[in-house]
């Protein structure tokens, strides 16, 4: 006897019911409900849910179609939770999808057992093989490109990741995830010890704690170029496991080796991290992409858990323990792909930043520009993303990457440095050396790179040296490429690229003039040596393995500057 529709109307709601949570789950992961946009997973949940409300229909009139459609769905739910990161009510809307696959099988197996059998051993047969070719794609375009590291997760005890920055000679900021009830604790305070073995020197508490639980805690009153430890303090005992160390600045003329790198897939915890911290630093410039969400929705949440990820994975939080941080974002951390000021998740981005990240003071209202004086040498990050112009819009002088004010204080941050600093490294994001109009480079907004150019030939700054990111690649160019002043006599200053710290590599720009290494689990560190008349800056690019394949020096006299 064939069921009738009524006796397969449970399994059909049982089977929307299930689509509806994969919806849920996709939303979740991406702020929106989206069929081609990133990240991959939340678009593919929505394709599961898709053909899961069809096997729901399908189940009305064919109890064997709603079970070879919702095996499908249920399958690729199931793939997708182990590649991707799926909220748990996406894994509850696969299990539903299981269980209604399951009642319709049965229902159709009591009238033609061998066409079920058949049927369902096909659709698991064609579903393992479009799993084995999914997972080859996935590891060759979105997994790890080099082996993970042997740290495995700690316990959570106060916090959930914690990390320090804004660093000076006198201070520095931490900001941490404090676990669940903590931020309700009237005693939480930020515990800092000078190294090594030495007495408390003080106990801080937070300046803020954020409705999401987020506390910043601003450390003050230290000693210059001095070891301290750290650890968050609640309930009457300290951190187990996420406390940290930090050196601060030096306050004149020293030598010093700074890590930088970027573009790294969401939650990546590869050997490239140990390779950064064994290096020990005194600072990591993170030069963007910390995550490949592509969050382009006004989402706040979505944008938090995207970069607790990352915070949380065993590598990268054991490296922000040890190091702390200067970062700027690019386009995958604060937007979509190729983003610019017109992404709708601007605004989200720029106020999670500000809650999230223990950052310098931020001179501009909107974008993310800061700058820190370590020794004698002048650091001035920009924001390349959330004032730009779209890449596509037509070029000419108003065409600005980085808008007005921020380029007006980039220009008045250059011109004092070469007055008040030995050396200026300014971290830019994306390449600057770059002939392609059509690319995401400077190349796009060439009349503002002119501009810049020809500011720096006239003020004769000299002292200069670019780092960057965006493009996974490790490069130099020692300046013979960087000439696009009106009159092609200039700047000349040398530019280092450093990425990708785990994504697929691929080069951007370009020509340089000491060549350029694709490839994943890279770094870059920069050691600057003072030697008082004159600064010698070296370059070296490494892999995973902390095997340099690139390598450029530049020296810098100093004459009558500081």
């Amino acid at each position: 006897m064939t069921p009738s529709p009524s006796a397969r109307a449970p399994g059909s709601l049982l089977a929307a019911a299930g689509g509806i949570a994969l919806v849920v789950a996709a939303r979740l992961r991406s702020g929106e409900f989206s069929l081609l946009e990133r990240p991959w997973d939340a678009s593919a949940l929505t394709w599961a849910a898709l053909v899961a409300f069809a096997g729901s229909a399908a189940g009305l009139r064919s109890a064997l179609a709603g079970a070879v459609l919702l095996l499908a769905a249920a399958w690729a739910a199931c793939v997708i939770a182990v590649l991707g990161a799926v909220p748990a009510i996406g894994l509850a809307g696969g299990a539903a999808l299981a269980a209604a696959s399951l009642r319709f099988a049965v229902a159709a197996a009591r009238r033609r057992p061998r066409t079920v059998a058949i049927a369902l051993a096909v659709t698991a047969a064609v579903a393992a093989g479009a799993t084995f070719a999914g997972l080859r794609i996935h590891d060759t375009y979105l997994g790890p490109t080099h082996p993970p590291s042997p740290l495995r997760a700690a316990p959570v005890d106060l916090v959930e990741w914690a990390w320090a920055g804004a660093v000076s000679p006198e201070s520095f900021t931490v900001t941490a995830q404090l676990a669940g009830g903590v931020a309700a604790a009237a005693d939480v305070v930020l515990v800092v010890r000078r190294e090594p073995g030495a007495g408390e020197v003080g106990r801080f508490p937070p300046a803020a704690i954020s409705t999401a639980g987020v506390a910043r805690f601003d450390v003050s009153g230290l000693e210059p170029a001095t070891r301290y430890r750290w650890a968050i303090a609640a309930r009457g005992r300290q951190e187990r496991y996420r406390t940290g160390t930090l050196t601060t600045l030096p306050a004149g003329p020293a030598s010093f080796t700074l890590a930088f790198g970027s573009c790294a897939s969401t939650g990546s915890s590869g050997q490239v991290f140990d390779r950064i911290r064994e290096a020990a630093p005194l600072l990591f410039i993170h030069a963007g992409d910390f995550h490949y969400e592509d969050i382009d929705d006004d989402a706040p949440a979505a944008i938090r858990r995207a970069y607790a990820r990352s915070l949380r994975a065993p590598a990268q939080q054991s490296l922000w323990l040890e190091v702390p941080v200067l970062y700027t974002w690019d386009d995958h951390d604060y937007g979509g792909n190729d983003s610019d000021r017109t992404t709708r998740s601007r605004d989200a981005a720029r106020t999670v930043y500000r809650e999230l990240v223990p950052h310098y003071p931020l001179p501009l209202e909107g974008p993310v520009a800061q700058a820190v004086t370590v020794g004698r040498v002048r650091v001035i990050v920009t924001d390349g993303r959330s004032e730009r112009d779209p890449s596509r819009a037509p070029g000419g002088p108003g065409k600005s990457m980085l808008g007005q004010a921020q380029l007006a204080w980039l220009l008045d941050e250059l011109l004092r440095a070469r007055d008040e600093a030995a050396l200026i490294i300014w971290v830019n994001s994306v390449p600057w050396i770059s002939n392609d109009p059509s690319s995401d480079s400077w190349a796009a907004y060439s009349e503002e790179r002119r501009r810049i150019a020809d500011f720096l030939v006239e003020h004769r700054i000299e002292n200069l040296v670019m780092l960057s990111g965006d493009a996974h690649m490790l490069a130099a160019d020692d300046g013979s490429n960087n000439r696009y002043a009106s009159d092609r006599s200039g700047p000349g200053f040398p530019v280092y690229h450093a990425a990708a710290l785990d994504r697929r590599g691929s080069v951007k720009g370009g020509p340089y003039s000491e060549g350029a290494y694709p490839g994943g689990g890279q770094f870059g560190l920069l050691t600057v040596e003072d030697a008082g008349t004159e600064i010698r800056v070296t370059f070296s690019g490494r892999n995973w393995r902390g095997v340099e394949l690139l390598r450029h020096e530049r020296v810098f006299p100093v004459g009558s500057r500081p």
